[in-house]
């Protein structure tokens, strides 16, 4: 089962108003420590931004060296398609939008006449217009 749709499953769609409980985000920790602990943990690392820092978060410092090891085996049927200058195709790993939402902890509110689009963590076409991505991590 895709990793978005088990916390979809687990949080489901919810109606306003909501809060969400304490106990929902340590279950999106436990699955993203799972999802993770996957070859596709390489494509997380590669995105950068937020999404490597919540997958170092989960795996560690250690795990590091692993992204250069090269493709996982899942890196041509899940992957990026890269074409070089001469045309010449080559794969990587790289995560589909649904794994990007689901690394971020996104989930739905229903309202009314509309849904919401809410997340533990911005998603990065957010992060990365925010004020708070300056390009580097720091204590601050």
């Amino acid at each position: 089962m895709p990793p978005l749709r088990t916390l979809y499953l687990y949080i489901g769609t919810s109606t306003t108003p909501f809060q969400s409980p304490y106990t929902d985000y340590i279950v999106y920790e436990q699955l993203r420590h799972e999802f993770m602990d996957r070859p596709r943990a390489r494509a997380a690392f590669l995105h950068g931004g937020l999404i490597w820092q919540l997958a170092l978060h989960s795996l560690g410092v250690d795990h590091l060296p692993s992204v250069f090891d090269g493709i996982s085996t899942e890196a041509v049927p899940f992957g990026n398609l890269l074409v070089g200058n001469s045309g010449q195709t080559y794969y990587d790993n790289g995560l589909s939008e649904e794994e990007i939402n689901f690394m971020c902890g996104t989930y739905y509110i229903d309202h009314c006449d509309s849904s919401e689009v809410v997340s533990w963590w911005p998603r990065p076409n957010t992060w990365n217009v925010s004020g708070l991505n300056v390009g580097f991590w720091s204590a601050q």
